[in-house]
């Protein structure tokens, strides 16, 4: 009788520290739960906060920009854009120009680092001889394509590439272009400039092309 009220005993107890290590297993799936969705909100907040910031420099560049042109034009005509060696070509031949290494509109390519859509300070020149081109010919408009190297899923290279599009297109309207004729889009990884999976390729991608519809 006693060694049957024993085992008894015994099977209750293991019965109950079955139980509590069941309870244990779903409280420390909970907070590993709890965990992971804080890490997940925490890393959102920090990547909004990057975007801001980065969002808050190029405004600052976009409005030194728009300063220097301001203080260009105060202070001296703007010179009609020409190859060097002194021949002047007219502005509207714009196939012949975008074809010439000696011409500022030979240039049509905006790089980036990864993962980032400001525009660098290196690109100023290049983006300010479109913008003059933009100027003196009102009837031509402009295409500025987005782009990424392949990594990172579709949708987000879609929205890093239309940032970067985004990006040129502002920089052009500071200097006076105006936004109903530069259409920003933005093809994500879908056209890549160079085929290979290595820093130099993936380099070559991540960029913002100027595109003339119907001139290229």
């Amino acid at each position: 009788m006693k060694n049957a009220i024993l085992l008894l005993a015994l099977a209750v107890f293991a019965a109950g520290c079955a139980t509590q290590d069941v309870q244990e297993q779903k409280k420390a799936a909970v907070e590993q739960r709890d965990l992971l969705e804080t890490q997940r909100k925490s890393d959102e907040e920090a990547k909004r906060a990057q975007i801001a910031r980065e969002q808050e420099e190029l405004n600052r560049q976009l409005e030194e920009q728009k300063q220097r042109q301001a203080q260009m034009q105060d202070t001296a005509e703007v010179k009609p854009l020409a190859p060097p060696g002194g021949s002047e070509k007219p502005l509207g031949d714009l196939r012949s120009q975008l074809k010439d290494p000696g011409s500022p509109l030979f240039k049509r390519s905006v790089y980036y680092d990864y993962d980032r859509y400001d525009v660098k300070e290196d690109y100023r020149g290049l983006i300010e001889g479109h913008a003059k081109f933009m100027l003196d010919n009102k009837e031509v408009r402009m295409r500025v394509e987005g782009n990424c190297d392949e990594r990172g899923s579709t949708e987000y290279n879609l929205a890093l590439g239309q940032r970067r599009a985004d990006g040129v297109k502002r920089a052009l309207m500071v200097l006076g272009v105006p936004a109903n004729r530069i259409e920003a889009v933005s093809y994500g990884e879908e056209k890549p400039k160079a085929a290979g999976q290595d820093d130099d390729s993936y380099s070559e991608n991540r960029r913002s092309d100027i595109v003339y519809p119907g001139f290229e």
